[in-house]
């Protein structure tokens, strides 16, 4: 079976190509977090000198020290070496789902053509859960997936259009408070044809860096912090615009309104590397990067498709995959997520009625 990975290569002055394998990534992360060669080498499972070698091999490669050490008592990232770190992090987030979803794709072309299996085209919008559970090979046996990532606005905008079989998407659960999102997300959610297929809820809230007192965004306003926002075909975007009308502001007013990443994670990324200090995300995207998180509210995501292609054989396969037990304890196991009526099916009209 074929695998991509996303590696790097830094270039030193002296035009020398160094390979920044796996291992001195994990190396930069486990110093960066634990503060220490002594806890690093617990968390790596290498000898005290085995680390302290390859971190003076690191040091020597590149233009300048990655670590600095004070013996056991302590170790650090330099400022270097902590541009370096989050300068491959950044690379990797924005780029991971959508080459994990194509060597999937490939893999099944290649490797599954004798088979005739049934096929299905999805619009999803982020959520790294449901990335990481569709890029399980095992589905892959049994279904041919045709999948992108995108936000709610332009997976619902593909089914419209008929590019896609299914599109995901999600809803803040407290409508009064989030009255122009749902207005916007109204647009695309209509239709008698539709059908909805229930997922999970998730947690919703203010994103940043741990300090004594978190910024808000009187203080983006103030100049005194930045935010870091979704794409506009993402509902976070628009639940983002709905709170900076709530607090009478504008979004020229507020630096960073239009540094636009493409996921939750990328938005938690960002805030941890420093280039951005506040943003709307995913409890379960601050844990990643053990930031804080405020909560704001808990919102329903689900799936759309036409009520006729509910019978479509791929639908077959791929609800009752949903309600599998894995599934279900992979998103219950996870920070933020609860799955609720996972795989229910009911009409849109419905749905939406018993969300108002």
């Amino acid at each position: 079976m074929l695998n991509l990975n996303v590696t790097a290569t830094w270039t030193t002055q002296a035009g020398h190509t160094v390979a920044l394998e796996d291992t001195f990534f994990d190396i930069l992360w486990a110093i960066h977090r634990k503060g220490s060669l002594s806890l690093a080498c617990k968390q790596l499972d290498v000898s005290y000198r085995t680390l302290w070698n390859q971190v003076q091999k690191f040091n020597e490669l590149l233009d300048e020290p990655v670590i600095a050490t004070q013996g056991r008592a302590g170790a650090c990232l330099t400022p270097f070496g902590k541009k370096v770190l989050w300068m491959i992090e950044q690379g990797r987030i924005r780029v991971a789902p959508e080459l994990a979803l194509n060597v999937e794709q490939i893999n099944a072309e290649w490797l599954d053509t004798e088979h005739n299996k049934p096929w299905i085209s999805l619009a999803m919008s982020d959520d790294p859960v449901l990335q990481r559970l569709f890029n399980q090979s095992a589905l892959y046996k049994e279904l041919q997936l045709s999948m992108r990532w995108a936000g709610s606005i332009a997976a619902l905008s593909a089914l419209h259009r008929g590019e896609v079989k299914v599109a995901g998407c999600h809803l803040p659960l407290q409508s009064n408070s989030h009255t122009q999102v749902h207005q916007i997300m109204g647009r695309y959610l209509r239709g008698s044809n539709l059908a909805v297929v229930e997922l999970f809820e998730r947690e919703m809230g203010w994103i940043s860096r741990p300090s004594s007192r978190p910024p808000t965004l009187q203080d983006v306003a103030l100049r005194q912090a930045q935010l870091v926002n979704r794409n506009p075909a993402s509902s976070t975007h628009h639940q983002l615009d709905s709170l900076i009308a709530r607090a009478c502001l504008s979004p020229e007013e507020l630096p960073g309104y239009y540094h636009e990443e493409n996921s939750h994670l990328a938005v938690a990324c960002a805030i941890a590397a420093g280039h951005g200090d506040l943003g709307l995300g995913l409890k379960a995207a601050a844990d990643h990067y053990q930031l804080e998180f405020r909560p704001l509210n808990q919102e329903k995501y689900f799936l759309v498709v036409h009520q006729d292609d509910l019978n479509f054989p791929a639908m077959s396969i791929l609800i009752p995959w949903l309600q599998s037990d894995a599934v279900v304890q992979s998103i219950a196991s996870t920070v933020g997520y609860t799955p609720i009526n996972i795989g229910q099916v009911q009409p849109l009209e419905t749905f939406l009625a018993g969300m108002s």
